[in-house]
């Protein structure tokens, strides 16, 4: 299914519908042409059951607006997933999701499974077109117009390289979190124990010593001084776990393994301990699938004057026109990496990928070897939870 709207009404601004919707087709087969003067074109993953009426709008982006339900649908379609994060590139701040600063780590044949096999190299960063998003004078993020840029072989430093958009990390701690909650009000005592990776630490009243942290005056207080704590490059427990005080819930202590791929980190309160809130996951995800649109574009000149030439007397107006591309195409690989981009794993359209690691720093890089500017629609990632550790 695609929904047709209006370019010229389009309103990122909050106030429903953000856009006329002009109307709805069936999503075409792959090569079909589809002219789109004046329009934007937004196509619903396959199997999601969305129905579009006169309630429907665009803005404000929350769980009601056409992109959030049509991923929710497209998620109930694979109950065997948790999670699903997606990205349509309808809003100013959907350009800001995109990592355009030099990055060392895009695929390569050294860091992915299967190993890349393309001569070309990897650019030292994105080359995409790509709206603005975020500040005085940025022109915003236009539907449909971003795109992967074709392969380059312009003079170095730029030779031989692919073109690609790569997203910024994507946190997934949120989905499967980990953490210490202090009760409030306080229960602690001094000597209660919890247990990191089988590591005590020890509550105390007074100035805490090696791997203690000091009871404070209040819950949020404590959880301070608890992450301190854990932080402490002289404690035994940075090494393996990182914390931070959630933003929104302060007496939260939230915790990171360290590296991010690492599962084998369990939070246990010492026999009797009631003070704490235990909340404890393997963080993260070792498996993804996606989904994908993409299309070709492309605009005819406007003829409309008695001229010389192969345009004399012609009178011919400028069209604009998607061509829809098949699901997977040779040269368009995708990739998604759970570890910043340490490693990466090609994720073929709509299968399942059990990536080489498992872990909380999602990103998801669309690689271009061709030599045609491929325009990137949006995508879906869904991802399961993993089992908290036994």
């Amino acid at each position: 299914m695609r929904i047709f709207s209006d370019i010229a009404s389009h309103d990122t601004s909050g106030v429903a519908p953000g856009g006329r919707i002009v109307r709805t087709d069936s999503t075409p087969e792959a090569g079909e042409v589809t002219t789109v003067n004046g329009k934007w074109v937004f196509t619903v993953p396959e199997g999601a059951a969305l129905e579009v009426d006169a309630d429907s709008y665009w803005f404000p982006m929350d769980s009601g607006s056409i992109p959030a339900q049509a991923a929710a649908e497209f998620l109930i379609r694979y109950p065997m997933y948790d999670h699903v994060l997606y990205n349509f590139y309808l809003d100013n701040e959907d350009a800001d999701s995109f990592d355009v600063a030099a990055f060392g780590a895009f695929p390569d044949a050294g860091n992915t499974t299967p190993a890349y096999t393309d001569s070309l190299l990897p650019p030292s960063s994105a080359r995409c077109q790509i709206g603005r998003g975020g500040g005085p004078g940025d022109v915003g993020m236009v539907p449909n117009s971003l795109a992967l840029l074709p392969r380059s072989e312009a003079r170095p430093p730029n030779t031989n390289v692919y073109g690609c958009a790569i997203t910024k990390t994507i946190d997934l701690w949120e989905y499967n979190p980990c953490y210490i909650e202090v009760n409030s009000p306080l229960t602690l005592a001094p000597g209660d124990v919890v247990n990191l990776a089988g590591v005590p630490l020890t509550a105390t009243a007074g100035a805490p010593v090696a791997d203690e942290f000091q009871i404070g005056g209040d819950a949020a207080t404590t959880a301070t001084n608890i992450a301190n704590a854990i932080n402490l490059g002289t404690n035994s427990f940075s090494g393996f776990v990182s914390a931070v005080v959630d933003p929104t819930v302060p007496e939260r202590v939230q915790l990171r393994p360290i590296p991010s791929t690492n599962t084998t980190v369990t939070v246990v309160a010492a026999g009797g301990v009631s003070g704490f809130t235990i909340v404890e996951s393997h963080p993260g995800t070792d498996e993804v699938m996606m989904w994908w649109q993409t299309a070709l574009d492309n605009t005819t000149e406007d003829q409309g004057f008695t001229g010389q030439g192969a345009g004399a007397a012609q009178n011919s107006p400028a069209t604009k026109s998607h061509t829809q591309l098949p699901d997977e195409i040779a040269t368009l690989l995708v990739y998604a990496s759970v570890d910043n981009g340490a490693t990466w794993s090609l994720v073929p359209y709509l299968e399942p990928v059990d990536l080489t690691n498992a872990g909380t720093e999602l990103r998801v890089c669309f690689v271009n070897t061709g030599d045609l500017k491929i325009h990137l629609h949006g995508f879906c990632v869904l991802f399961p939870d993993l089992l908290p550790p036994l």
